[in-house]
């Protein structure tokens, strides 16, 4: 089996650099055209890998390890997706109650269930999300608009609407909050710490900033005074990149940084090394025995994302022998293929073309 690895860039670099292709959230739809009739092995957390598998025609979607707990899969996945212990997590009740407000449009956020997603009338970042209801405000100053996500991101997407259109309504769900747990815990005050000491050093001219729109309040705050570039992760790579800047503060997961350093030696690169765990539960090692198995004999479980609410998924075992149990009571299972229903996976694409 010829096996195209691709990994998302919140990945550690030690996976980046084994691997094939790096992408970022909104890169990983743009670009999965170009893999139909391919098989990937996806680096990642396991809504990327099926917006990938929803995006592109007939793809084989391999993930390098899951765990499976109580029926549901556990890792790798997004707290705002699977609960975890922090954040809320988006379900389909949020799209029923979201529909009760007649909003002119509801927007599901990329950190979303595929089937989630197909419900709504499209999936959102922050730029895009802009964009759709700049749309709707043109026409009508007075609209209304739910977003269903990050509500950081959508307080930031609130801000931005409100300084043209004071009048249209952003409507944030659900409704007990939902965020992204290693973007919270970015500490402000020792990044804006870190940010007058270069700034000190190298003059405010020359130090770029710049942050996902997923940390505080505080944090975003401080990048509203300071003009910071906010941007999702392939925006992020970006920015600097196409910077006279040599100097930057970054406010988001590791492995953005390690992706720039990758890419250019010419940057000085600063930022407050968090890690996405759900990402880091994917190594090297998992990797490479992923794709042992593969070449050996074929992906050790199938699961069939079938239903569109909770438990998502149907997993069928391939391969007994290779499934371990861990520390916390979980199923790991290495080498899984991903399938999704074609309902389910024809309504996620068509959301998920709002983002092309």
């Amino acid at each position: 089996m010829k096996l195209i690895t691709i990994s998302h860039n919140y990945q550690t670099g030690a996976v980046q650099r084994i691997s094939d292709v790096v992408l970022g959230t909104s890169g990983i739809v743009r670009n999965a055209e170009r893999y139909s009739g391919k098989s990937v092995l996806f680096c990642g957390v396991l809504y990327m890998a099926e917006d990938l598998y929803a995006m592109a025609d007939d793809l084989h979607v391999f993930i390098p390890e899951i765990t499976l707990r109580d029926g549901k899969v556990l890792r790798p996945r997004c707290p705002m997706i699977a609960y975890q212990g922090r954040s809320g997590i988006i379900t389909m009740e949020d799209v029923r109650r979201a529909r009760e407000l007649r909003p002119d449009i509801i927007l599901s956020y990329i950190n979303t269930p595929l089937s989630v997603k197909g419900e709504t009338d499209g999936v959102y970042n922050g730029t895009s999300a802009l964009e759709s209801i700049e749309r709707i405000a043109r026409v009508d100053e007075r609209g209304s608009a739910v977003l269903i996500g990050d509500v950081n991101v959508n307080a930031w997407i609130a801000e931005k609407i409100s300084q043209k259109h004071p009048e249209f309504t952003i409507i944030s769900m659900p409704s007990d909050g939902v965020f992204c747990p290693p973007h919270i815990d970015i500490d402000p005050e020792k990044f804006i710490e870190r940010w007058e000491e270069l700034v000190k050093v190298h003059g405010e001219e020359n130090v770029g900033l710049e942050m996902h729109p997923e940390v505080s309040p505080l944090l975003q705050r401080f990048g509203f005074e300071k003009n910071a570039y906010f941007g999702g992760t392939d925006g992020l790579v970006r920015e600097p990149l196409g910077s006279d800047k040599r100097v930057w503060l970054i406010g988001t997961v590791e492995g953005i940084v390690e992706r720039i350093r990758t890419l250019t030696d010419q940057k000085e690169l600063h930022s407050p090394g968090v890690i996405c765990p759900p990402m880091a539960y994917t190594t090297p090692g998992k990797v490479e025995r992923a794709r042992e198995i593969l070449r050996e004999g074929g992906p050790a479980a199938t699961i069939h994302y079938q239903s569109p609410e909770e438990p998502y998924y149907s997993v069928e075992i391939h391969r007994e022998e290779l499934i371990t149990n861990g520390r916390d009571g979980g199923m790991r299972i290495p080498a899984v293929e991903l399938t999704i229903d074609d309902e389910i996976k024809e309504k996620g694409r068509r959301a998920l073309s709002v983002l092309l």
